[in-house]
């Protein structure tokens, strides 16, 4: 009778099958740590600041609005507006030495309805709105001290062109 005894062990099933898996796991495992650079947290895109040059014309004791949209949905993003010529109408020249009011607000009919403004705007200075905005739809209007104004006097004696730029993300 012949002694049965334990097998030997068999090497050659199981190198095989790990040279298979080594074959198909380093490039798995590239791939895998690919997918997963893509997957961090979302950051917000670099804001690109925009400017809006408005153009129009002030009469003595009168006002102007214009609108402008900010779509920048990252956050509040900075506001501010620059009153960048005054002229007369009559004969073209600058007006200078003069404060005007400028002011931000949302449009409410047929009027800008002020939230942040000065009457007292030195002409060439930016100035900006405290708190920001967020996205939406803003009018910027100039004034000189409109009829019924508290705290501010008339600095026009007759009508102007104005330029203003505004600037945003």
């Amino acid at each position: 009778m012949t002694a049965l005894g334990v097998p030997a062990p068999c090497t050659k099933g199981p190198l095989m099958l790990l040279r298979a898996v080594s074959k198909f796991a380093v490039p798995l495992l590239g791939c895998a740590a690919l997918a997963l650079a893509g997957c961090g947290s979302a950051t917000a895109p670099d804001p690109v600041i925009k400017s809006e040059t408005f153009t129009g014309t002030l009469q003595p004791l009168g006002t102007d609005f214009k609108t402008f949209s900010i779509a920048y949905t990252q956050g509040t993003t900075d506001l501010s507006v620059i009153v960048d010529s005054l002229k007369k109408v009559s004969d073209g020249s600058s007006v200078t030495g003069i404060t005007i009011g400028i002011g931000f607000g949302s449009v409410s009919g047929t009027t800008c309805a002020l939230q942040v403004q000065t009457p007292v705007a030195v002409l060439a200075q930016e100035l900006f709105a405290p708190n920001g905005a967020s996205a939406g739809t803003y009018c910027v209007q100039i004034y000189d001290c409109p009829t019924g104004t508290t705290g501010c006097s008339s600095t026009l004696s007759e009508a102007v062109t104005y330029s203003m730029t505004v600037k945003h993300y």
